[in-house]
């Protein structure tokens, strides 16, 4: 069955947030769309909760994967089961705006876009008592705009990026263009006509992602609105929590962005006659995975805690076999003499700084009035 949108929502232990997440996309005032709720072995009793609240609405549909996959896996499998003429990627504790997708859709086949990426999104602030909303969308709670790219640079009217890829990269360059995979619409046609699909990585599979469809779009287009309400705890919670097997997953990541890079690189022929720019931003892409995770957690654990349970030095065995030994030497002495980085992520999950932020947001508002 045909419509206007299919909505992938991977899901892994949300029982608690899910239902605010599924209902706030059931709600859009853009009715022809689909929610695909892919489970990833999930043991909170989240897929019988999904099955008990929506097994009697046709728009759902509960997909179960074989194994823990990661939510790259899971959105490839909601791509491929999807039906809509876009597909869009709602994380299982966020929420979205009523209109979110009829404004998208709108823009869509406006510009005939293949990709529609709303440059802003919403946070909740943390309640007055200190208290976590469990539904953002709801009066009670305040919404904080924020800008989707670091470098704080916007768009401010809906713009068709340029044909050039050169004035395209300018902008990943600068981080105008975020690789968050949440807020962007794609056209399913233009996902499957150029075999685009998440990597087999379960940390900035996103970002590669995000960076394929960038530079094989023909019409990407900005729209500077909020219509995405992101969540900052939950999954950053455990993301920002540091140990030696997430800074595993993060090397196999960065392995794994070299193996996808390389194929997107050498499929576009603005990178293939730019060899420089191409090596720039498989560069970018990994550095990017060592200094928002590998490096803040190198300097919190510390050498010695990351060697006394064997987890660093058994991956470097099974990746580099008898070169091992000097991989992991270089490892351990580069990070120890890497200067100190500021963890956003960590900061981004880290509930005592969200408590600051919003204290400092409602001070600056009691100050206007």
């Amino acid at each position: 069955m045909s419509c206007d949108v299919s909505v992938v929502v991977p899901l892994y232990n949300a029982r608690e947030l899910v239902k605010f997440t599924v209902d706030s996309i059931l709600n859009q005032t853009l009715a022809n769309i689909e929610v695909l709720l892919v489970d990833d072995c999930s043991t909170d009793g989240s897929v019988e909760y999904c099955r008990e609240l929506y097994g009697h609405d046709e728009r759902v549909k509960i997909i179960q994967q074989p194994k823990n996959m990661g939510p790259g896996s899971a959105r490839n499998r909601g791509i491929n089961e999807a039906h809509g003429e876009y597909i869009s990627f709602v994380d299982s504790d966020d929420e979205i705006l009523p209109d979110m997708f009829s404004k998208m859709t709108d823009v869509a086949r406006k510009y005939n876009a293949d990709v529609v990426h709303d440059t802003k999104y919403f946070m909740p602030l943390i309640n007055e008592d200190g208290s976590i909303p469990l539904q953002m969308i709801d009066d009670s709670v305040k919404l904080f705009p924020i800008s989707g790219n670091a470098s704080g640079e916007g768009y401010n009217e809906i713009t068709r990026l340029s044909d050039d890829l050169s004035a395209r990269l300018e902008d990943w360059k600068k981080r105008r263009i975020s690789w968050n995979v949440f807020a962007k619409m794609f056209r399913r046609k233009f996902l499957s006509d150029n075999n685009i699909h998440f990597a087999d990585m379960k940390f900035a599979e996103d970002m590669v992602f995000c960076f394929e469809c960038l530079f094989k779009a023909k019409n990407y287009v900005m729209i500077p609105q909020e219509n995405y309400v992101y969540r900052m705890i939950g999954a950053s919670l455990s993301r920002a929590k540091k140990t030696s097997a997430k800074i595993v997953t993060a090397l196999k990541a960065q392995l794994g962005a070299v193996s996808s890079m390389g194929r997107i690189l050498s499929s576009i022929p603005f990178f293939t006659q730019n060899k420089r720019e191409a090596v720039y931003a498989l560069e970018r892409v990994l550095d990017d995975i060592e200094g928002g995770y590998i490096r803040p957690a190198y300097q919190e654990l510390g050498e010695k805690a990351l060697r006394s349970d064997n987890l660093i030095h058994e991956f470097m065995l099974e990746e580099f076999g008898d070169k091992a030994p000097c991989v992991e030497f270089l490892f351990y002495e580069l990070h120890n003499n890497y200067a100190p980085v500021i963890d956003y992520i960590g900061m981004a999950g880290d509930i005592e700084s969200l408590k600051a932020f919003a204290e400092s947001v409602r001070e600056k508002e009691k100050g206007k009035q």
